[in-house]
């Protein structure tokens, strides 16, 4: 659907089930409406970026429209906050002399041929040893062992550091899950758990500490509003900072 109208306009809804879309600043955002016995309006922002909107069944088209073009700030705050959260990272062809980042120091890879497969830290060089040097596949899979190896000592430190700072709260240490994830850095579960990305134990350890913070936060307020930003005051004085150089590193 074409959107062309200024700051706070919005395109048409053709049926309520058709996605419909309004002009936030640069940004466009484009939302689906579902119907539901209930009586106020549910948005819902998805890590992916999309919106959906879960309206009474009595609400009228333009109603629908006009409240959520009244949370255009927020639904745009909520998609940026999302896509700072997806790692970046460049193609890979895992040959000698590629770089690849681990606690935000870069490393060059080297591939050397092996009788056996291992990789491990020599110097400024990640050494990659394998008779299979011409597959990509296997190489990528020994660099993620180590990566995971790599994420499996340092998170759990960094977990048991960091959460006495909200000791007063009546946190305890969370058990730690470390997988990939494609969208996000990390999350606090409803069944308290912390998952953090496996991928970022390519950031500097200040990002690895702020995300970890970033969740633990989550576990007394699960939005970004005032409480939770009064948290991470308390816990991490200079975490806009960090957020920031996490933004701006490309992993």
């Amino acid at each position: 659907m074409r959107c062309s109208r200024p700051h706070g306009s919005a395109c048409r809804m053709m049926a309520v089930s058709a996605d419909a879309c309004f002009q936030w600043g640069r940004r466009r955002i484009t939302y689906r409406v579902s119907r539901d016995e209930r009586r106020r309006l549910k948005i819902t922002v998805a890590p992916s970026g999309m919106v959906d909107v879960t309206a009474p069944v009595d609400a009228t088209v333009e109603e629908v429209h006009d409240r959520v073009r009244r949370k255009g700030g927020w639904i745009a705050a909520q998609i940026a906050d999302f896509e700072q959260y997806r790692p970046r990272t460049p193609p890979r062809h895992y040959i000698s002399g590629e770089t690849h980042l681990l606690r935000g120091v870069q490393y060059r890879l080297r591939v050397r041929q092996g009788a056996a497969s291992r990789i491990y830290l020599s110097g400024d060089r990640i050494v990659l040893e394998t008779p299979h040097t011409e597959s990509a596949i296997h190489k990528a899979a020994l660099l993620n062992h180590f990566y995971r190896l790599e994420a499996h000592q340092e998170f759990p430190l960094r977990l048991l550091q960091l959460a006495p700072l909200f000791a007063s709260e009546g946190m305890d240490v969370p058990k730690l899950i470390i997988r990939p994830m494609t969208k996000r850095w990390g999350s606090f579960t409803p069944k308290g758990s912390l998952v953090l990305n496996l991928d970022l134990v390519r950031a500097p350890i200040q990002c690895i500490d702020y995300v970890i913070v970033h969740e633990l936060a989550h576990a007394f307020e699960p939005d970004h509003g005032p409480r939770w930003r009064s948290l991470m005051d308390k816990a991490m004085p200079d975490w806009r900072d960090r957020k920031q150089r996490l933004e701006t590193k490309l992993l």
